[in-house]
């Protein structure tokens, strides 16, 4: 399979239309225009959804914009006037319509905290370029190029798209960066088809809607740059004061960093085993000490270090495991150059170190699993595809 895609070029008269679509693109302003749009695009089985947002002082993303398009007109849901739209979820619900998006990322939060329901069934364009063997990261302008020979400007991600009115530049950048994923998806499919991977592209979709409806389950300790050097007694406090900060992070709508710093926590935690607790809180910025002081005391002196289990993953590899793990990635390297695509779509070092570990992740109960089923014996690393 080539690292190229066969290109189908888009007529000049369809990219005319789509460029009119993108100027008079309709803001949504309401929930009864949004009810209208959503009543227009029940029409069409596939609709491309994208969602501009800003994460800089907020632990929750702050919707901005959710666009939607079927391929012919564009419609601009104004988050900021309609933080809810239950019309907007019944569009994400329909499972009779494919939703097209690239690199979902944060946009399945936005749409859930939008519209209350996730988006099925959905078509990730990153990923089904990826399966296509080409590059894992490839961003949306490029692969329309790769795909479709348009050319589309980019660049206006990191705007602050909560402050309104939102200038005309960015309007046609947010319209423009929806309406060819219909169309995008048809090119890939079929592609996806053709290569005998459409099922590998649709399992690992709904794999993707699946976490975020689990939540994030990443563990708070594993988020304190430095934990995995702390002794377990240190560390038994620091799993504490991380699963605080989470918490406290969550219900101010803080980032983490703007509650407590990773390296007040270890400080903090590393104080609290050597009886000089009090100093380390008595440094403390005073805002933080008058807010925190307290609960943090109490906190740390009821953690019992004898009950805490030290994470695995916390831990080095050994040196045979190291070599498991190098093994293991040269063989993940000769399938993925058999399958003309990039190891880590099959396996990256850090799925791989699960393994490696006796853990046996999701994404081997399917395609990857079934294709890894017996290669990896040689290396000791036992696997069971079902």
């Amino acid at each position: 399979m080539p690292n190229e895609l066969p290109c189908r070029a888009v007529a000049d008269d369809d990219i005319h239309a789509a460029q009119k679509a993108i100027e008079n693109a309709n803001i949504l302003d309401s929930e009864d225009a949004i009810e209208k749009a959503v009543s227009d695009c029940r029409a069409s089985h596939t609709i491309g959804l994208d969602t501009e947002f800003v994460r800089e002082r907020t632990f929750h993303a702050r919707p901005g914009l959710v666009q939607v398009s079927e391929g012919h007109g564009v419609w601009l849901l104004d988050a900021v006037a309609i933080p809810e739209s239950k019309a907007l979820g019944t569009l994400l619900a329909d499972s009779d319509i494919v939703k097209v998006l690239h690199s979902v990322g944060e946009d399945l939060e936005i749409l859930h905290a939008v519209g209350g329901c996730w988006p099925e069934p959905l078509f990730d364009t990153q990923v089904a370029a990826a399966l296509l063997g080409l590059p894992l990261q490839l961003r949306y302008e490029h692969l329309v190029k790769e795909a479709l020979d348009v050319d589309l400007v980019g660049g206006k991600a990191r705007n602050d798209w909560c402050r309104r009115p939102l200038p005309e530049e960015w309007l046609h950048y947010a319209a423009e960066d929806v309406i060819w994923l219909p169309r995008l998806k048809e090119r890939l499919e079929e592609l996806l088809e053709d290569a005998g991977r459409l099922e590998w592209h649709r399992e690992d979709c709904a794999r993707i809607v699946d976490a975020a409806r689990a939540g994030d389950t990443t563990p708070p300790l594993s988020r304190v740059k430095g934990a995995g050097r702390m002794e377990t007694t240190d560390l038994a406090r620091l799993d504490a004061l991380a699963q605080w900060r989470e918490a406290v992070a969550r219900q101010r709508d803080l980032p983490r960093r703007f509650v407590i710093g990773d390296d007040t926590l270890i400080e903090l935690a590393r104080a609290a085993g050597q009886d000089r607790l009090g100093e380390a809180i008595g440094r403390l910025p005073g805002g933080q000490r008058k807010r925190f002081g307290t609960t943090i005391e109490t906190m740390l002196n009821e953690v019992r270090p004898e009950d805490f289990e030290r994470p695995d993953w916390l831990n080095p590899l050994t040196p045979d495991q190291r070599e498991q793990l190098r093994e293991a990635q040269k063989t993940v390297r000769t399938i993925a150059d058999e399958l003309e695509i990039e190891p880590a779509v099959i396996a990256s070092k850090k799925e791989l170190t699960r393994l490696i570990r006796g853990e046996h992740p999701e994404w081997l109960d399917g395609w990857r699993g079934r294709i890894l089923d017996g290669r990896l014996d040689g290396v000791s690393v036992n696997i069971s595809a079902s």
